[in-house]
């Protein structure tokens, strides 16, 4: 211990950048560790995946399998593709820092299928305190100086009153990003269980009884098509 405060009193320049250094080192280790990202993924990490007809009343379950739409599916605004899901965010350059201006996301009610089985995801009838996502943003779109925004992009900005272009018509530096759960597409979800008789058949599925996922402020609803959330996948859904 007296070496060390013997090394920073001789070298008492180099004090304030290391304390700096780690500071910034640890701020990043904190902002990671926290984000929604790895929260929900240590949280997936909690449970095994299991068979739908395994699953208990309340129980705080993991299902990994396929998405699939229960009402007319939902248009992504940037891509176009079909989907129960999607998170679009708008990004403007500043003189330093990139200022989101748009963060647009939308979703229903869907199935999630494994091993034939079906699940209803709710979701419409959940407050922002009962549920998490995480999509991967893998659609992904600039404009800027000498590259004007597409027709699609001009248009969806108008539509929530924005523009492309500032003062005398120069092009904004912007950054649009879409991440979305598409139909069929592999995904992990997890949330409180609760069994229900069906009112009505539902085709292709010859079950009396249905399992809903929903979630609680405590138990919450993820929803995620993270790969490292689906890694651990050894049979076929």
């Amino acid at each position: 211990m007296e070496d060390i405060l013997l090394f920073f009193k001789e070298n008492s320049k180099l004090l304030v950048p290391l304390l700096m250094f780690s500071t910034v080192i640890v701020i990043g280790f904190v902002a990671t560790y926290f984000s929604n990202k790895k929260v929900m993924l240590r949280e997936f990490k909690k449970s095994r995946k299991k068979q739908i007809n395994r699953i208990q009343e309340n129980e705080y379950a993991k299902i990994i399998g396929k998405a699939k739409h229960v009402h007319e599916p939902l248009e992504a605004p940037l891509s176009g593709r079909q989907c129960v899901y999607y998170h679009v965010m708008v990004e403007v350059k500043g003189d330093k820092n990139w200022r989101r201006i748009i963060n647009d996301e939308k979703h229903q009610d869907f199935f999630i299928e494994s091993n034939s089985e079906m699940a209803i995801v709710k979701m419409s009838a959940l407050s922002k305190s009962m549920k998490r996502y995480h999509l991967v943003k893998d659609y992904k779109q600039k404009s800027g100086f000498r590259n004007d925004a597409p027709e699609k992009l001009e248009a969806y900005l108008k539509y929530h009153n924005k523009k492309s272009t500032g003062v005398l018509g120069i092009n904004k530096t912007i950054r649009y990003t879409e991440g979305v759960i598409e139909l069929n597409e592999p995904i992990a979800v997890k949330g409180v269980a609760k069994w229900s008789m069906l009112k009505e058949p539902i085709e292709g599925y010859s079950y009396s009884k249905i399992l809903t996922l929903t979630g609680t402020k405590k138990e919450k609803l993820l929803i995620t098509d993270e790969p490292k959330a689906l890694q651990r996948i050894h049979d076929r859904f």
